[in-house]
Parts: C-alpha cells; sequence; structure tokens
C-alpha cells in the first residue's frame, strides 16, 4: 500500500464528498418503491398501496493514508458536520447532490496515518449533467492534498540539516513561520471577513452582503454568524501562537498548512476567501549570506520556511477557486490568469532549488486550476456594455433585459449607482 493517497488513486477507486477526496474499497445502495400494506377483516392476503419512489441511498467503505490522513479525516468530519446536502461524487454513478445521514471513522490497530471510513447517504438530485465540471472540481482537491504531502516532505527533508545545528536554526523557521501567521490572524479579523459572514444569511441583505458561492443558511441569524466569526477568530489566533511551540519541521509544517485551511473554511464566501489568503502566498525574508555552518543553517531554515509558508496558502487558494462561481467568463479567466502566474512565480523559485516533488505537485496543480476555471468560463455569459437614454431603476432594466427583476441585485453590484432607483444611462452587465 502507498503512503499517500495521490500514489493510491491508481489502485483504488476515488470518491469525494464537498470537495474532500478518500479513497474507496466498497459501495453499494438501495433503491425500490415505498409501499403500505393494508389488511381487511375478513378478506384473504393484503393490499398493496404504492406511495412513490423510496429514497435512493448509498453505503460507502473507504480510508484516507498518508502523512495527511488525519487532517483528511478532520476536514471530512468538519463537512457532514456543515447542515444541508452536499455534493458527493461516486466511483461509479458520478456526481450526486447528497446528504450524509452517517459517518464512522476507526484508526487501524498498530498503524499510523491510516484512517477507515464508513459513509451513508441519500441522494437529493441528481447532477449527471455537470459530471465533467464536479470531476475537475475532485481533481483538484487530490492535486491540492498532493502539493501539501510534497510540500512537507520536502521541508522536512531539507531542513533537517539546518535544525541538526541546533536550536537558533529551528528559532528562525519559527519566526519566519510566526511572522507569516500574524497575516492569517489580521484576514479573519478584517472587514471581508465580516462582510462574507453575511452572506450565509437569508433574505437581500444589500449589495455588499452577496457572495460568490456562498451557501446561504436559512437558520442563520446576525447573532450566529457574528458568534462563528468569533469563534474562528479565536481558534485562528491560538493556531497562530502555537506554531512557536513547534520543535521540528513536521510539525511545524502541519501547523502552517492547518492555519490557510482554518482560514478559508472560516469565511462563507470562496470570492473572499481568495482575497484574504492571497496576501498569504507572497511570503518573503531577507537572509544573510554568510559562510560559517550556523549562517547557512539559518539561511536554509528560513528560506524553506518562507517556501512552506506560500505553498500552503497556494494549496488553500487553488481549493477556493475550486468553491468559487464567477458572474461571467471575463471573471474566470481573469481569475485563471492571476493564479496562474501566481503558480508560475513559485514554480519558478522551485525549480531554482531544485525541489523537484514540490515542482511536479505545484506545476499539476496549477493545471487542474486553470482547466476548472476554463471550462465553467466557457459555460458562462459576457459582460456587454448597456446604454439607456436616461436614468431608470434596477428592477426596471433588469425586467427590460432578462425578464427577471430578481437579478436587478447583479446589476446594481456591477454599476455601483448612488441608488439603485437611479441607474446610470451607461454601464457593464451580464448577456444573458
Amino acid at each position: 500500500m502507498s503512503g499517500t493517497l495521490a500514489r493510491t488513486a491508481a489502485e483504488y477507486l476515488q470518491c469525494s464528498f464537498r470537495g474532500v477526496p478518500f479513497a474507496v474499497i466498497g459501495s453499494g445502495g438501495s433503491s425500490g418503491r415505498k409501499q403500505a400494506e393494508h389488511g381487511y377483516p375478513g378478506r384473504a392476503g393484503v393490499w398493496v398501496e404504492d406511495l412513490g419512489k423510496k429514497a435512493r441511498r448509498y453505503r460507502i467503505l473507504g480510508f484516507v493514508v498518508g502523512d495527511l490522513a488525519y487532517v483528511q479525516r478532520d476536514a471530512l468530519v468538519a463537512v457532514v458536520e456543515r447542515p444541508g446536502n452536499g455534493l458527493l461524487v461516486h466511483p461509479s454513478i458520478g456526481a450526486i447532490q447528497a446528504a450524509c445521514t452517517r459517518f464512522e471513522w476507526r484508526e487501524r490497530d498498530g498503524r499510523l496515518n491510516v484512517v477507515d471510513l464508513e459513509f451513508e447517504f441519500v441522494e437529493q438530485k441528481n447532477l449527471l449533467s455537470t459530471l465533467i465540471v464536479t470531476s475537475l472540481h475532485a481533481a483538484v482537491a487530490v492535486a491540492r492534498i498532493a502539493l501539501s504531502s510534497a510540500s512537507s516532505s520536502s521541508y522536512s527533508s531539507r531542513t533537517s540539516s539546518a535544525f541538526a545545528t541546533g536550536g537558533s536554526a529551528i528559532a528562525a523557521a519559527r519566526s519566519v513561520a510566526t511572522g507569516w501567521g500574524e497575516g492569517a490572524v489580521s484576514a479573519i479579523g478584517s472587514s471581508e471577513a465580516m462582510q462574507s459572514a453575511a452572506s450565509v444569511l437569508p433574505g437581500n441583505n444589500g449589495r455588499y452582503a452577496s457572495g460568490a458561492g456562498a451557501e446561504t443558511d436559512a437558520t442563520a441569524t446576525e447573532d450566529s454568524v457574528l458568534a462563528a466569526l468569533s469563534a474562528s477568530r479565536g481558534a485562528i489566533e491560538e493556531d497562530a501562537e502555537a506554531i512557536i511551540g513547534f520543535t521540528t519541521a513536521a510539525g511545524i509544517s502541519l501547523a502552517v498548512q492547518a492555519l490557510t485551511e482554518a482560514l478559508r473554511e472560516a469565511i462563507a464566501d470562496p470570492g473572499v476567501q481568495i482575497s484574504l489568503l492571497w496576501p498569504l502566498a507572497s511570503c518573503s525574508v531577507d537572509v544573510i549570506s554568510s559562510s560559517a555552518p550556523i549562517g547557512a543553517a539559518l539561511a536554509t531554515a528560513q528560506t524553506e520556511t518562507a517556501a512552506l509558508c506560500r505553498r500552503a496558502a497556494l494549496a488553500s487558494i487553488a481549493q477556493a477557486c475550486s468553491d468559487w462561481s464567477p458572474a461571467s467568463s471575463e471573471d474566470a479567466e481573469a481569475m485563471c490568469s492571476r493564479v496562474v502566474a501566481l503558480f508560475e512565480a513559485e514554480e519558478l523559485i522551485a525549480a531554482d532549488a531544485q525541489d523537484d516533488a514540490s515542482w511536479a505537485a505545484l506545476k499539476a496543480l496549477r493545471v487542474q486550476v486553470s482547466q476548472d476555471l476554463m471550462k465553467r468560463a466557457a459555460k458562462l455569459p459576457d459582460i456587454v456594455t448597456i446604454q439607456r437614454n436616461a436614468p431608470l431603476p434596477a428592477l426596471t432594466l433588469a425586467q427590460q433585459l432578462y425578464a427577471d427583476g430578481t437579478r436587478s441585485d447583479d446589476l446594481v453590484n456591477r454599476a455601483d449607482p448612488v441608488h439603485p432607483a437611479f441607474m446610470p444611462t451607461e454601464f457593464e452587465a451580464l448577456s444573458s
């Protein structure tokens, strides 16, 4: 059995729920009709009343394995605890919108980094028509896990000699990671994070509370979303402060990668996730060149830790892009160009450092993200310029352009008028 999920991909069927992948060793299901049997006095037999189709149920046995097995387990725990339905990519049936009714996990006796999984799902809606897009979504998740694993392994091997020189090199690495982690703390406390929290509230909450892919929670209230945001802020602050206590490369690597994922999961709107994670992908250090062994060790520890931090942010950005819902083909193409440029810059750094494993993982993830975004761009409407002789209300324009007054919010977001009742005479809008 291979040591990582990426290596087992060729040996086992793959499945994912809400973008979190795992290997499958067996699956089954049940379906049929709902029947009510009625018995009557003095009559032989029963009368069977048909009540319609039964819900289609699926049972899946799987596992996660490798250095990130426990991270994947925790990610699955988080997604199955989220309310509502989620996207299940079944290995033989395809894309299904399903609710997870049971989830159990077990660590194998005497084995590390292997977690067995057992799921039960109830199908809510068949999404076979979007199989290509959702397959790309799952491929991004698998490539992200592979990058995290490659980065962690590379960091441990490339800093082993530096950390062996003593505590000063370890302290230098922790200093870089701690300084970078302060950026995550600032991000979760920003106004963008608070604005994103409002995007899950039901109803029309204004132009500044609309998300780019955030799922609305019908049970959410202002108090509940603010309480959840405060709890996430406290957890991220604790995670950032805990970095200073790690003394091994594996511990620092795990803490750094968990921090970016904690920040991403704390933000409801994928568009805001990308915006807040973007600065974390630009970690740099000023290294003082020295011919002394301790000076070289310090430089290695600082440089490799900065690279680890950037790649952790890139992995989370890739997952956020997969969840992001662009409004137009231009938005998707622009995001694709920005993300590709960001990944290519890091690929060049990895190549110059002769870090082949990280370079290959970065390239594979870049390809998957760009394919995902461009595939969606091909199906989205273009942006066109609308001209009118006089200012009109947004509701009127939405009815004229789309025969749908509910699309007035999108027009307001794009035109940014002083008041929605007086839209500018020239503005950009979606072509359909």
